[in-house]
């Protein structure tokens, strides 16, 4: 069951708005008189889309009038919060967080994204990779997360801010990753370097320092609830001078997500470029699992192409995301 809460001047507006959103099948569960006009709550057996009700009509029109003191879970704004992020997979404890902490904002705006923002604000860090990486960076993460494409976004990303970082295929499992991770750069596969052995690899990167050079490597995939798997990636990146970042898929169950988090945050991951936003219709559940492991978020991937695939992660953005009202030129804004 879906529920919701409605706000508006009278219970004859709220009840129209229910009977829009939700349809003729809706249940008014509970209505009360609030500082300006009326809160109704109501439910549906229907999952509607993924649209949280824009801003109450009666709040745009009370201007400088403060509400009445009041629990922080009747504001209208902070269920809007609240519900919008539960709607998107995140557990309901990350929701009422990020709503609590985003409620001191409202008092100097009224719009449900910057609430979110200062929310998320609280609670995340948002860590940029530079095109140009002060290490070499190591790309982790499960099977079929984007772990190729973002290698192949980091190097085209370098080459468009007038710097080169070297792409590295560590094909230790023979899955010919070097030749995938050349199409997607539209490369030669001889012009993408392959390691085939841990040792392969450790010289490769040493040569390439000594030139004076950055690389990306895109690592075989990790299972992280293998054991093996994971204390192999943790005897590589104790070994390895490279920072290794989790590419993290935003679908999947939000559980999972969170298990695969801490299990990468367990043995020395740091950052994470999450994935898959521009086809996951519910993204909460990757926000709130790389928080609860502590985990940066670097940079977020909404578009499948190359060229422009990468966009800095920052509260503001991810709120957007997360209600659903950011347009393609803001979306995209940063884009490299």
């Amino acid at each position: 069951m879906r529920m919701k809460m409605f706000a508006a001047e009278t219970f004859e507006a709220a009840k129209s708005m229910i009977f829009a959103e939700m349809g003729d099948d809706a249940i008014i569960l509970s209505e009360r008189e609030v500082p300006g006009g009326v809160e109704v709550r109501a439910a549906t057996d229907k999952l509607g889309g993924g649209m949280v009700p824009s801003e109450p009509r009666f709040l745009s029109r009370i201007n400088n009038r403060q509400p009445a003191p009041g629990r922080p879970q009747d504001n209208p704004l902070r269920n809007r919060v609240r519900d919008a992020l539960t709607w998107h997979g995140a557990p309901q404890r990350f929701a009422e967080r990020v709503a609590d902490a985003g409620m001191p904002a409202s008092a100097r705006t009224q719009d449900p994204a910057e609430i979110m923002a200062s929310g998320l604000d609280a609670l995340i860090t948002c860590d940029p990779i530079a095109p140009l990486p002060a290490h070499d960076i190591l790309l982790v993460g499960p099977p079929g997360h984007g772990r190729t494409a973002t290698a192949a976004k980091m190097t085209r990303r370098a080459a468009v801010a007038k710097t080169q970082i070297l792409p590295v295929a560590a094909d230790l499992d023979a899955t010919a990753g070097g030749a995938q991770l050349a199409a997607y750069l539209e490369l030669e596969q001889r012009q993408v370097r392959t390691a085939r052995t841990p040792d392969d690899l450790f010289n490769m990167l040493r040569d390439a320092r000594r030139g004076g050079h950055r690389c990306v490597i895109d690592l075989p995939a990790i299972v992280p609830y293998d054991e093996e798997d994971m204390a192999s990636l943790g005897d590589l990146i104790n070994a390895i001078d490279a920072e290794p970042v989790l590419i993290m898929s935003a679908e999947g169950h939000p559980e999972d997500q969170a298990e695969a988090a801490r299990a990468f945050a367990e043995v020395g991951v740091r950052r994470a470029i999450v994935t898959k936003l521009d086809v996951t219709r519910r993204r909460g559940g990757v926000v709130a699992a790389l928080s609860g492991a502590g985990l940066a978020f670097s940079h977020l991937a909404i578009t499948p192409f190359i060229g422009g695939g990468l966009i800095p992660a920052a509260p503001g953005r991810l709120s957007r995301i997360l209600l659903e009202e950011s347009p393609a030129d803001v979306a995209l804004k940063g884009a490299a």
